[in-house]
């Protein structure tokens, strides 16, 4: 079997519109190992009103997460990272440490409203960039000014800024727009990297096989494998700081 890595999801429990309880959180873990996902990055939402817990709280329940992980499957590994609703304050905040970065890298997971115009949205990229940070824009098919326009995504790319799709985008979940869109970045190299953005068990749940098998019979295995695992080890091994078990944000 595949094995690959979600750079965006909500499994950490009682934390923000996510995993509810430690019981969604080990459900959803044994799906994600069905599906292939060996290497998790949870990344509990920073937002005004979906979820803004402190950094000691979100590393608590990294704890007791990596516990029932490692008896679900010791193959599991679970990292930490935040997804960050941009607003001014922001660049402010990751400096001060009162936002998880990504595994203790210096890549941050950025969100933003669907509706924001295309010069905002790279206005906050660049004051982000200018702190010493490296964007990745999550789920670039959501926004509109993205999915009307591909050559913004193009120019977003050209700013050095990794590129998050959801799984379920790929495979039509999200509507024909969606999918011709997503495969038009695919067509274009412009996906770095795929989550899947999931939330509970029978919510959005952390499916990943089906997307990877579409990828794979159209651009290939070693497009696959870039997009769905290595691109993204290659971000969360950075600067990352180990501690007994290989794994970090301890």
């Amino acid at each position: 079997m595949e094995r690959f890595m979600d750079m965006h999801c909500h499994l950490l429990p009682e934390v923000d519109d996510g995993a509810q309880s430690m019981e969604d959180t080990k459900q959803m873990l044994r799906m994600a190992l069905d599906e292939g996902i060996q290497y998790i990055v949870v990344t509990p939402h920073h937002h005004p009103h979906r979820g803004k817990k402190p950094p000691k709280v979100l590393r608590h329940q990294l704890k007791l997460m990596r516990e029932e992980a490692a008896k679900i499957d010791e193959k599991l590994r679970v990292y930490l990272g935040t997804e960050i609703y941009y607003g001014q304050d922001v660049p402010d905040l990751i400096r001060e440490e009162k936002i998880l970065t990504m595994n203790r890298t210096n890549y941050v997971l950025v969100e933003f409203s669907h509706s924001d115009p295309y010069e905002y949205i790279c206005q906050g990229i660049r004051q982000i960039q200018m702190k010493g940070y490296e964007v990745i824009l999550a789920h670039i098919e959501r926004y509109h000014c993205m999915c009307d326009d591909i050559e913004n995504a193009a120019h977003i790319a050209e700013m050095g800024v990794k590129i998050q799709v959801n799984a379920d985008s790929i495979t039509g979940e999200n509507g024909r727009k969606v999918k011709r869109f997503v495969k038009q970045m695919m067509d274009r190299n412009l996906v770095y990297c795929v989550g899947t953005d999931a939330h509970r068990p029978n919510v959005r749940p952390p499916r990943m096989k089906k997307a990877a098998e579409y990828v794979q019979k159209k651009y290939g295995e070693d497009y696959m494998r870039r997009i769905f695992f290595s691109n993204a080890r290659r971000i969360m091994l950075k600067r990352r700081r180990r501690d007994e078990s290989g794994q970090s944000n301890t």
